[in-house]
């Protein structure tokens, strides 16, 4: 058994005229008030690509863009990887594909230089895209059950003060991009009771009501190879019990056959 998603990391510049209007028409599908010109302005600005393709067709069904950066922490470089449009067709979801390959593009990066702090920036507009960041990453700012260092929290504000500029609210924690952007779709991955009791999706819509008008909540993880490590091989196992049970229930209906 195979997973139903086979997944690339490419540089931006070798994607495809087809391949960047695939992207541009996942994002309608699940998003609302997506353009054409602010979908091409926001991966302009991205070096790598992860591409999610149906194993069986070949059809994209999901991606994730990224951005890498050099700062600074009290005259220390860091590295920041910063990810942008993320989207994967509903179809897909429990898949882990763009989890692995993200955590293997991380390692990558770690291991290129070990002793220099790597984080993790994103904009969570869904509580799926913030489960990504606090189930597998401990030093996940902000989350309800870790109070980070006042310098964590300084660091995370000036970086996007510096990236977003006036459109970072610094008192909410959250990013609303001027002019048109996008929301999720009605109906796509809501809050409804059950979830909202979930912790760690409670918290997220506490700290981000406005994540239905398509508000996003600014967040930073630390990366380390440990947690990497521990994330990979979480993934892998659940991975391999996902196919477990497929082959089971495809035997069964076989048997019945």
């Amino acid at each position: 058994m195979f997973s139903a998603l086979k997944g690339a990391t490419v540089s931006r510049e070798s994607l495809t005229e087809h391949q960047r209007a695939q992207m541009l028409a996942l994002m309608q599908v699940c998003y609302a008030g997506v353009s054409a010109e602010r979908f091409s302005r926001d991966l302009d600005e991205k070096q790598y690509v992860i591409l999610l393709s149906a194993r069986r067709t070949g059809e994209l069904v999901g991606f994730s863009t990224l951005r890498v950066a050099e700062e600074r922490v009290d005259g220390r470089p860091v590295e920041v990887v910063f990810s942008g449009d993320t989207v994967i067709h509903p179809d897909y979801w429990g898949q882990k594909e763009l989890q692995v390959r993200f955590g293997r593009f991380m390692l990558a990066r770690k291991l290129r230089r070990p002793l220099r702090p790597l984080h993790w920036l994103l904009l969570s507009a869904g509580y799926k895209t913030y489960l990504l960041a606090v189930n597998h990453f401990p030093r996940t700012v902000p989350r309800h059950d870790w109070e980070a260092p006042v310098e964590r929290v300084s660091f995370l504000r000036a970086l996007a003060v510096r990236w977003f500029g006036t459109q970072y609210d610094e008192g909410k924690g959250t990013v609303r991009f001027t002019g048109a952007h996008y929301r999720v779709r009605d109906g796509v991955s809501p809050i409804d009771r059950e979830a909202a009791a979930h912790p760690h999706i409670g918290f997220f819509a506490r700290s981000n009501p406005g994540h239905v008008e398509g508000e996003e909540l600014v967040c930073l993880a630390e990366i380390r190879a440990r947690d990497l490590m521990w994330a990979l091989c979480e993934l892998s196992m659940k991975q391999v019990r996902l196919w477990t049970r497929r082959g089971l229930r495809l035997i069964g209906v076989r048997a019945r056959a």
